[in-house]
């Protein structure tokens, strides 16, 4: 099944069910972020126990690192 069929499913559905999907999907990607997050949080613990994180407050600094990346 195509995205272009899966969305025309979706939208001959009724109503109520396409809301209840749609609070799926919201809740699905919440709980994928949320797990990116924690991945995320979990590389830079171990960027910082290598000793290839070190903090700074100097924005400038900060953005010049995100830049290199």
């Amino acid at each position: 099944m195509s995205f272009l069929d899966l969305v025309e499913a979706v939208r001959q559905r009724p109503v109520e069910e396409q809301i209840e999907l749609q609070e799926i999907l919201r809740h699905d990607l919440i709980d994928l972020r949320r797990e990116e997050i924690y991945q995320n949080h979990l590389e830079g613990i171990a960027l910082w126990e290598q000793g290839k994180l070190t903090p700074s407050s100097d924005v400038d600094e900060i953005m010049r690192r995100l830049e290199e990346e």
